[in-house]
């Protein structure tokens, strides 16, 4: 490498501590602002595996749906599954890797402080990591805290690690491959922990395979390195493809379905255009990161420049074709994996024109590091994000109240609130946006033939619309609660 000091001076021990209060800190922040909620189809669909996988099971059996026939197993599948009518089960969607984790820290910590450990821990690690790496490239300890920091800060990974949700634990994982990769230079249990931490990133996130070139790049100093890192990442690998055949019938399959479905040219260019808007106003200095793509790059060895070319570009560009990428702001979480190779090429081009300038330097960091702090605070009140506890918060209300006052014999149709009314209820669950107008009159009249209880849930901006076009009928509305309606059905709409 030709940075000029390639044995970059220690920190000193005073900064060792002051990291470690920050962390902690900045820890108890985070964790104040946590929501442990199995809310939308994400978060519910995460938690309700991660319960599944605490509990042995790696499917759901289906609720009592007997008697009901439907054109299509849609209608039985609460978000976050796919209903198998035939095998009497429900498939997670999501990949594993998250569930995994909420499920051991759960049985150890409970479901509370469970999934607040794995998000909030999963944060401060990767924070801990990009400073590692950091170091690694010999990048001055003052730049490398900064760089660690605009990552933690970074609005998406604020908006993330405050739920149930897998990015940032994605991110972190290929942190540690990376690292890994790069201290494999001294030693070939370093490969070893590569592959191992490359395999659980993909268990986390499939779509994690994308930093395999990087890594590549960075083992390529003969076949032991590589070698090595294909035995490490083996384990993980068997289990994965083992686990793809048991639940979904192919190893190469995943609960997605095709993804290729979703990915279209056509979503190149306004995609292109909202990351990069979006990495310009959340991230400090976006002009000098991108200059660092062309310019500062080419003052590191060129297995790093090619290793953090491949690590950012890979998701950046394969996510530029991605149906719903483009859709807002938090949609950068798609590439948030790739952005922390960003932020270090960036840091690394400050770093190679003031390591000489000590001065300059701690001025220089200081300045990225409030600027940092400046936009996260003016992003993350913009967005309200620290009020998604207050929103996610009232699908765990619904769900109670569900079990507290609807009878025990009770048919729950509903649909943006039906991953999280599975979670916190033991009620079957029916999809209104899964059916036909025909076919929802034939579940209600049966339904109440054999006695059973059928209630709609919907949000109130909803309602209208689906009572009059989607299930209509007599509807008595029992309450209204967390800006959502709960409704009993008396009937068809063309009897007295």
């Amino acid at each position: 490498m030709s940075n000029p000091n390639p044995s970059p001076s220690a920190a000193p021990h005073w900064f060792a501590w002051l990291a470690v209060v920050a962390l902690l800190v900045y820890g108890i922040f985070l964790g104040a602002y946590f929501t442990p909620v199995a809310g939308g189809s994400d978060s519910s669909g995460y938690l309700n595996a991660a319960q599944l996988l605490a509990r042995g099971q790696l499917t759901a059996p289906m609720r009592d749906y007997s008697g009901l026939e439907a054109s299509s197993a849609s209608q039985f599948q609460p978000l976050g599954f796919i209903a198998e009518p035939a095998r009497q089960r429900l498939v997670p969607t999501y990949p594993l890797g998250l569930p995994a984790h909420l499920a051991i820290a759960s049985t150890l910590f409970g479901w509370s402080m469970g999934p607040l450990v794995v998000g909030v821990g999963a944060t401060l690690a990767a924070m801990v990591l990009m400073y590692a790496i950091a170091r690694e490239l010999a990048i001055a300890w003052p730049l490398a805290a900064a760089g660690a920091l605009i990552l933690g800060v970074f609005p998406v990974t604020i908006f993330i690690s405050i739920q149930p949700l897998s990015d940032v634990l994605a991110t972190t994982w290929v942190l540690a491959a990376i690292y890994a990769a790069l201290r494999a230079r001294y030693s070939q249990r370093w490969a070893i922990i590569t592959g191992a931490a490359l395999s659980i990133a993909i268990f986390v996130r499939p779509t994690n395979v994308l930093i395999i070139p990087a890594i590549t790049v960075l083992l390529s100093r003969g076949w032991r390195p590589l070698t090595a890192c294909a035995l490490g990442g083996l384990p993980g690998a068997l289990l994965l493809l083992a686990t793809n055949a048991h639940l979904f019938g192919s190893p190469w399959r995943m609960g997605y379905g095709s993804i290729f479905e979703a990915f279209d040219f056509a979503y190149l260019g306004p995609t292109l255009l909202h990351f990069g808007k979006w990495l310009g106003l959340l991230l400090p200095g976006l002009g000098l990161f991108f200059g660092v793509i062309t310019i500062g790059l080419s003052l590191a060895a060129l297995r790093i420049r090619l290793a953090l070319v491949f690590w950012f570009l890979a998701p950046f560009i394969f996510y530029a074709y991605y149906e719903v990428s483009a859709q807002t702001w938090w949609c950068l979480r798609f590439i948030l994996p790739g952005i922390p190779a960003l932020i270090l090429s960036g840091i690394f081009t400050l770093n190679y024109f003031l390591v000489l300038h000590p001065r300059t330097l701690r001025i220089a960091s200081t300045i990225l590091t409030f600027w940092a702090i400046g936009l996260s605070v003016f992003w993350t009140h913009e967005f309200h994000t620290l009020l998604s506890k207050t929103y996610e918060q009232a699908y765990a209300e619904m769900g109670q109240w569900s079990n507290d006052h609807l009878p025990a014999n009770t048919v729950l149709l509903t649909n943006s609130d039906s991953g999280a009314l599975y979670y916190y209820t033991p009620f079957p669950i029916l999809r209104w946006d899964q059916m036909s107008t025909v076919e929802f009159t034939q579940h209600a009249a049966y339904l109440t033939r054999t006695g059973r209880a059928l209630h709609l849930v919907t949000n109130e901006a909803e309602e209208d619309q689906v009572l009059t076009q989607r299930v209509p009928a007599r509807w008595e509305k029992i309450t209204t609660l967390a800006q959502r309606s709960v409704w009993r059905y008396n009937g068809p709409a063309n009897t007295p």
